[in-house]
């Protein structure tokens, strides 16, 4: 355990010099994020939002825009790990990564700890002007005192076992930023984050359904949107923690694979 602490410690310290070293940084975590939150609300402003329009099936005007809050903040939280998990590839070249891999230190450990410290920074501002917009919109039926803790427990969970995963999978080359643009801009589309899932076509869905930000989104709206208690979403509750725990498997499986693959093909440099 202290061994952990420690290790979780100074990843939080490496991330936190090398991807959040200026002012403007925390700045650009804050604007990026409300402005694509203002954006995409005021795209739906030349359509028909009212109780005739074809989204009032889905989502009344009155939550739209506690819905893009949510949507966007859950966005934010896996964004962080998929950005954090494409940087992997520049410690590679710089040798960081060959320095972690020969010491003894516990590998799954390194991918949540990496997750983790990438997160907590990257998010924490969004996180604030999301609590503080809540104050300001309409449609909010939390389930309870509770509910905004857990709602962002959820995230966070999800987000990490998400982060270790994709961590995971960029080991298996030194440029996988192919995967960083298949990853990133369909799971803002199809994700639930503007626009419910099940306005979607079969299709879609199908694809929505691959990434765990749609269960999440789906759990946390129906705590803080819909005011339903844990009975009712025990089954998606349920449904996420078996996702997250396949993720878990497989990340295991992968990275053993992966450190197999790094000693058969050469150093974590030049292979």
């Amino acid at each position: 355990m202290k061994q952990l602490t420690a290790l979780l410690w100074a990843e939080i310290q490496k991330e936190h010099r090398h991807s959040f070293h200026s002012k403007m940084v925390y700045f650009s975590l804050l604007i990026w994020p409300a402005i694509m939150f203002v954006t995409a609300y005021y795209s739906f402003a030349p359509f028909r939002t009212g109780a005739d329009s074809p989204l009032a099936r889905f989502l009344s005007a009155e939550q739209l825009p506690l819905f893009l809050l949510t949507g966007y903040l859950g966005y934010i939280f896996f964004w962080c790990l998929v950005q954090s998990a494409w940087q992997m590839s520049f410690e590679r070249q710089a040798g960081t990564m060959e320095m972690i891999f020969i010491s003894p230190v516990n590998r799954l450990a390194f991918l949540y700890g990496r997750s983790l410290s990438s997160l907590v920074e990257g998010v924490w501002l969004f996180f604030c002007f999301t609590l503080l917009a809540l104050l300001f919109v309409g449609g909010m039926h939390p389930s309870g005192w509770w509910a905004i803790p857990l709602a962002f427990f959820v995230l966070l969970v999800s987000a990490i076992v998400w982060g270790g995963f994709l961590s995971v999978l960029f080991l298996f080359s030194r440029d996988a930023s192919f995967l960083y643009t298949v990853l990133d801009e369909p799971m803002l589309i199809f994700s639930g984050v503007r626009l419910p899932p099940l306005a979607f076509p079969l299709w879609a869905k199908a694809i929505s359904f691959c990434f765990p930000l749609t269960y999440a989104l789906q759990l946390v709206r129906g705590l803080l949107m819909e005011g339903a208690p844990l009975s009712a979403l025990a089954p998606e509750l349920a449904l996420l923690a078996s996702v997250l725990l396949l993720l878990v498997l497989v990340t295991v499986v992968l990275l053993k694979k992966a450190e197999k693959h790094m000693k058969e093909t050469g150093n974590m440099v030049m292979y």
